[in-house]
Formats: structure tokens, sequence, C-alpha cells
């Protein structure tokens, strides 16, 4: 593209700043665009894991208390068992949630900020030179 320069450079300036405006406008777009995409494929890895974790809690579940029933049956103050099989529900409970929350992705997308920190400092490196 070619353009006429003024004497003192004022149409090449204002050329240079609107090509800079378009590029960090599309830069934006782009950056968007990756968010987008992060976020949709951390929500389905999440989603994954909620229900891989939530059959993990149902077959344990079930495996666990099929067990105290059986040792419930087995032992004869049951009572005492009732006891222990309400506390061996609480640890259950307690590991399974520990797990899956450790399991979860929460927080802004990785890619996303490490690309926005780049574009910021090109955008400061462009600014820098364009304003000398």
């Amino acid at each position: 593209m070619q353009t006429a320069t003024a004497p003192d450079g004022k149409h090449g300036l204002i050329d240079l700043a609107r090509v800079a405006v378009e590029d960090v406008v599309r830069l934006v777009q782009q950056e968007i665009q990756l968010a987008k995409i992060e976020v949709r494929e951390m929500l389905v890895s999440n989603v994954k894991a909620a229900i891989l974790l939530a059959a993990a809690a149902l077959c344990a579940l079930l495996f666990v208390v099929l067990g105290l029933v059986t040792i419930a049956l087995l032992i004869e103050p049951h009572v005492l068992v009732g006891a222990i099989e309400t506390a061996i529900f609480l640890v259950l409970a307690i590991v399974l949630a520990l797990v899956g929350k450790g399991l979860l992705k929460v927080g802004a997308p990785p890619k996303t900020m490490t690309t926005l920190k780049e574009d910021a400092e090109w955008a400061k490196h462009l600014l820098k030179r364009n304003g000398k």
C-alpha cells in the first residue's frame, strides 16, 4: 500500500497508528477466541472429572455399605458396629471430597494469561518505539 507522506511525517504517523490499532483489534479478537477455546476445554475436562468422581463415589459407597452390613451381621453388639460404620462413612466422605476438589481446575486459563502478558509487553515496546 503506497501512501504519500507529508514533509513533516504526520501522514506516515497517522498510517502507523491506524495499523497499530488494527493489529491491537485483531490481537484482542484472537485472545478472545483463545480464551473461549481454553474455557470450553476446561469445562469439558471438569464435566468428565465430575462424572468419574460421581461414579467412583457411588461404587465406593455401595462397597462400603455392603461391607458394613456384612460386618454388622457378624459382630453381636450392633450399636457399637453402627457407631463404627458411621465413623467410616464420615472418613469416606471427607476423602472423596478432598480428592474431587483436587481434580477440579478452577481459575484463569493459563495459555490465555501467558499470551496476554506477552501481548502487553509487545504493546509497551511498540508504544515506546513509536513514541520516540
